[in-house]
């Protein structure tokens, strides 16, 4: 075992990680971060993917990466300018998958184009036609005659129109208040809390990396619908509307920042006292 792998892994088992939490967060094969441990490096794909497989590793358990290679560089064998250029051209079948779909924008965008054309005429034609039909007959106004009361007028019982638009305010104010929404922590279980979301049809989950670090995301039936490492001052949104619970898994929770409808989750436990954590969140109707 080298200098360098000894290192790994006394900060992964200072992190409290196995190997199997290490493969979910860095998502890299267990065999792969097994021979990083024993420093047996002729098991890699090639010397690319030793480096940033141990970057990967470093980053995780809470190492700078960097520093690590620089200070172990010759125990780490250096990838060559040939590889390099491999792994960056490496997908020549999605670069054409993205131009097959730029050609059959640009062949769409025209009708697009024409069926906006046709939505705003025929709105316009709807709101002139209102008009006409909601204008006064001048006719029919002259033929009717004000009738008036002799009758006082009851004090109190007259309401000018500022009075009614008062009373429409104070009635949105309060169908805003009753239709608030709600996080509630739950229950804590070890590194999961749960969280209970109500008063909101809206299920919109944003996630703010404030450094580097892995967050997964499922829903219900265990669809993945986030999974990798976010970068440096990265923002992902995600339309929740047709999830009934989400499982929000954070690999280094001092980094990212969860919010629910903009309104941000606090952490059951403390980031600095727990790293990786798993937030359970159930979303209830509106009654």
């Amino acid at each position: 075992m080298t200098e360098l792998a000894t290192r790994l892994k006394e900060a992964r088992t200072a992190k409290g990680y196995s190997l199997d939490d290490l493969q979910e967060i860095t998502k890299i094969q267990k065999r792969y971060l097994a021979g990083i441990e024993e420093g047996n490096y002729s098991m890699m794909p090639g010397p690319f993917y030793v480096r940033a497989f141990i970057k990967q590793y470093a980053d995780a358990v809470g190492l700078d990466s960097d520093e690590l290679l620089e200070s172990y560089k010759q125990e780490v064998p250096s990838s060559t300018t040939e590889e390099v250029r491999h792994s960056i051209t490496s997908s020549p079948s999605r670069s054409r998958s993205l131009s097959k779909s730029s050609n059959q924008l640009g062949d769409i965008f025209p009708m697009i184009v024409v069926a906006l054309f046709i939505i705003i005429g025929i709105v316009i034609f709807w709101v002139f036609y209102q008009n006409i039909a909601n204008k006064p007959d001048p006719a029919a106004s002259d033929t009717e005659q004000p009738v008036s009361l002799d009758e006082p007028e009851t004090k109190g019982e007259t309401s000018s129109p500022d009075d009614s638009e008062k009373e429409e305010t104070a009635e949105e104010e309060i169908l805003v208040e009753e239709t608030k929404q709600t996080i509630e922590m739950g229950t804590i279980d070890g590194e999961t809390t749960n969280y209970s979301l109500s008063g909101s049809d809206t299920k919109s989950l944003k996630i703010v990396a404030r450094g580097r670090a892995w967050v997964g995301v499922q829903n219900q039936s265990g669809v993945e619908l986030l999974g990798r490492e976010l970068a440096e001052g990265e923002t992902v949104t995600l339309d929740l509307s047709d999830a009934q619970t989400a499982r929000i898994r954070v690999g280094a929770a001092p980094q990212i920042d969860v919010f629910i409808n903009d309104e941000k989750v606090e952490y059951g436990t403390p980031p600095t006292d727990r790293v990786t954590q798993n937030m359970m969140i159930q979303f209830t109707k509106p009654q």
